[in-house]
């Protein structure tokens, strides 16, 4: 194929106007040359311009300029909050479950030999457990609906708040990541430093957010972060509770057929 002579996108097959296309904006195509697979290689490993890195370090360094930036329309620049969560999640999924080390550890709060936690307790771990990237999709919903409800004056609406709370809430799965491959997530000074390291970062990137950086704002952002919170256990517990009497019933009604079908076996021989 003679990559020079053609005049459409080869990626959307739109007209080319210049060397990038209009509409999808990949670069005019060309054949893949040693030089430019060596380019292609540097810019998917070691490009410190890629979106998803300026948006790795920006979030640590700076969070409310990426928030206000991409709310702005600057979106080019950074990665797409929606992929950075998931790839980002399911990359601490995925070395949670290589260690063998669990997100949500109730090793903290009973043991083995003397673990009295309730059903409904139990079921709530292995739900938060198995549906994190989930649950905190859902989180970041309820915590723009609790920013709006504090910010109600403010410009940002529900679905563009939504945005930078997804960001926040994804980005101190670094810090438990590096808490399990040092071994100390699961203990108390583990637990205990991932979750102050999320609500401190909350309240400190989410205050970034608002032009109006005063300590009445960073105020109304901490009550937000805790209602935000408690919303959300109440929203998940209920979840939980009806989950739990669901299968219940049907666990009830199961044994109770098992049960019906044995007595009707045994009546069967006794008549013989």
């Amino acid at each position: 194929m003679n990559f020079l002579d053609k005049t459409n996108c080869l990626n959307c097959n739109s007209p080319l106007l210049s060397d990038y296309c209009g509409d999808c904006g990949q670069k005019k195509a060309q054949r893949i040359s040693f030089s430019l697979l060596l380019q292609i290689m540097q810019r998917g490993i070691i490009e410190f311009k890629s979106p998803f890195i300026v948006t790795f370090l920006a979030l640590f360094i700076n969070p409310g300029k990426v928030y206000r930036e991409y709310l702005a329309g600057r979106r080019a620049t950074y990665f797409n909050p929606m992929r950075y969560a998931f790839w980002l999640l399911t990359f601490s999924m995925f070395i949670a479950a290589y260690l063998n080390v669990p997100i949500y550890d109730i090793g903290l709060v009973g043991t083995e030999e003397d673990n009295a936690l309730p059903r409904p307790f139990l079921e709530l771990i292995s739900l938060l457990e198995s549906s994190v990237i989930y649950v905190t999709f859902f989180l970041a919903l309820v915590s723009a609906v609790c920013l709006k409800i504090f910010f109600l004056h403010d410009k940002y609406t529900i679905s563009e708040l939504y945005i930078p709370c997804l960001y926040n809430f994804t980005q101190p799965t670094i810090i438990i990541v590096l808490l399990i491959l040092s071994g100390y997530y699961t203990t108390i000074y583990g637990q205990f430093l991932s979750s102050a390291f999320s609500f401190v970062y909350f309240i400190w990137g989410i205050g970034q957010l608002f032009q109006q950086r005063t300590f009445w704002t960073y105020l109304k952002v901490f009550f937000a972060g805790t209602l935000s919170y408690i919303f959300f256990m109440i929203i998940l517990g209920f979840i939980t509770i009806v989950s739990v009497g669901v299968k219940q019933g049907f666990d009830d009604a199961h044994d109770t057929k098992v049960t019906s079908e044995v007595n009707t076996i045994a009546i069967s021989k006794d008549s013989k």
